[in-house]
């Protein structure tokens, strides 16, 4: 006789009666009925993941496309204020979080097997929060909110090394995840293509108007660079390149246990088709290098040989686009009167080929990398203004000018390494198609970081950090091993996978 469980009862019972009392709060409130629900999101949002971590995982990834959206509806709530807004911004960190706090105490109690390098990577995520506090906290200006947001934004998200690894145990799991952000945020894509042929809802230009955005500036320039359901254009530009290219991925190149390819190649044609059109309705025309990046990427990191062609070829590129920015900046204006001609002033072609807008992009690796006076061990501690002789707008001539050239130095090793960490763990994986989609999750993190190096830092906006981790997790997620194999099992002449033998429980 089955008999049940009375705590799972009562359980329910008490979210049955906190659900009503949130509902009757958030009906009855005289403050912003919006950020009132937030706030309750925010918290059941974190229990949900609490209880049912693999759940809330899938809700938080798909809600990432969607929760800047529900700031914007704020502005129809009625008066906002800025605790509505910090509610309605902490609902997908606390999800995270939630996630996060499970798989630990799962580990912790023992009922989730976490080895040695699950534990490491932990401890580097928590590592790079701290960090990112720390340089918060050293910043002007920089409160407990200013803090909090650079917590979220540059370290929360790489505990994705550790999430996806344990959650998403199974290859097939990881593969499922990615065919499901290509879905689930197509009506992202869709919509943005809708904002730049319509214009701005009337909601949206009072949210505009209300402060929350910087980009109010698209209403006094005249012109629509969609944002969709996100925070950015860039942001937008950025992820929807990375799903076209995981549209072909998912329908051309990896195929399921059963054969067939993971998505139908019809249904995988029109989603590439749909992102490729919001990311040009976004105008965010840098993001256009993602991608033959990632899709030449893909095919060159499955060979060792081509991988070093590869990066090879990229570091000249961007050695010889340092080198000759002085030549490009004299003959921009040229440039850019050419491509306007192309069609009518303002007309939606002409914006999309202007060369204009890279100038600040060249001044920087003109004024600051090719000028000797920039250079200095340890920088001048300050950032740019825009009035001074080292102006600059990319995160490599930041770093030298605030940090110095050590510091400068330093990342480019840690990039490195990362690099050859991953490609390592990619190239170790027996079976050919799993090592080929671990290839092109490399392809896709790699074309996002040279993205952000050549047309300004993107690695701390939202949702984009989260698809840069989540790349590198997948590759972690397939490359997981068992640990019962010995040291002395490892051919002669193939390195051991870092970590598994030495650290690993």
């Amino acid at each position: 006789m089955n008999r049940g469980n009375p705590g799972a009862s009562a359980v329910i019972a008490m979210l049955m009666l906190g659900g009503l009392y949130a509902v009757a709060s958030v009906l009855l409130t005289e403050g912003n009925t919006i950020g009132q629900m937030s706030m309750y999101l925010m918290v059941g949002g974190f229990l949900l993941s609490l209880m049912a971590p693999r759940l809330g995982f899938y809700i938080w990834i798909i809600f990432c496309g969607y929760n800047d959206l529900l700031k914007r509806l704020l502005v129809v709530g009625g008066r906002v204020t800025q605790e509505d807004l910090k509610f309605v911004l902490g609902i997908t960190p606390a999800m995270f979080a939630g996630v996060v706090v499970a798989l630990v105490f799962s580990g912790l109690m023992g009922s989730r097997r976490i080895t040695g390098r699950d534990w490491l990577l932990f401890v580097v995520g928590i590592f790079l929060m701290l960090l990112a506090a720390a340089i918060a906290v050293t910043q002007s200006g920089a409160g407990l909110n200013g803090v909090l947001q650079s917590i979220a934004n540059n370290g929360l998200y790489s505990l994705l090394l550790f999430v996806v690894p344990l959650l998403l145990a199974d290859k097939a799991s990881l593969i499922a995840l990615w065919k499901c952000l290509v879905l689930t945020w197509l009506p992202v894509s869709i919509y943005g293509v809708f904002q730049q042929v319509n214009g701005f809802a009337d909601f949206e230009i009072e949210y505009l108007l209300s402060g929350l955005s910087i980009e109010i500036k698209q209403l006094y320039t005249n012109e629509v660079r969609a944002f969709s359901t996100l925070n950015s254009p860039t942001a937008l530009s950025i992820v929807d390149a990375v799903l076209a290219v995981s549209s072909l991925l998912l329908g051309f190149m990896y195929r399921g246990k059963n054969g067939q390819p993971v998505i139908a190649r019809t249904l995988a044609l029109f989603c590439f088709f749909a992102h490729t059109a919001g990311l040009i309705a976004s105008t965010g025309r840098s993001s256009l290098l993602i991608l033959p990046t990632a899709l030449i990427g893909t095919w060159c990191f499955a060979s060792h040989g081509r991988t070093k062609v590869f990066y090879t070829t990229v570091a000249a590129s961007f050695l010889l686009l340092v080198a000759s920015s002085g030549w490009l900046i004299n003959h921009l204006e040229e440039m850019n009167e050419r491509a306007l001609s192309l069609g009518a002033p303002g007309a939606f072609i002409s914006r999309m080929v202007m060369v204009g807008t890279y100038w600040d992009r060249l001044t920087g690796f003109s004024n600051v990398l090719m000028n000797p006076k920039a250079w200095s061990l340890f920088g001048y501690g300050q950032a740019e203004d825009g009035t001074g002789m080292y102006y600059y707008h990319d995160p490599i001539s930041e770093i030298l000018m605030r940090y110095g050239a050590v510091t400068l130095v330093i990342v480019i090793g840690v990039v490195v390494f990362m690099l050859s960490w991953f490609h390592k763990q990619a190239w170790q994986i027996e079976s050919k198609p799993d090592r080929q989609f671990a290839s092109a999750m490399i392809a896709l993190a790699f074309s996002i970081m040279l993205v952000s190096a050549v047309s300004g830092s993107v690695m701390t906006v939202f949702p984009v950090n989260v698809f840069f981790w989540l790349a590198c997790a997948a590759v972690l997620g397939l490359s997981k091993r068992p640990t019962s194999v010995r040291p002395s099992a490892a051919p002669q002449g193939h390195p051991q996978q870092p970590f598994q033998h030495s650290i690993s429980p």
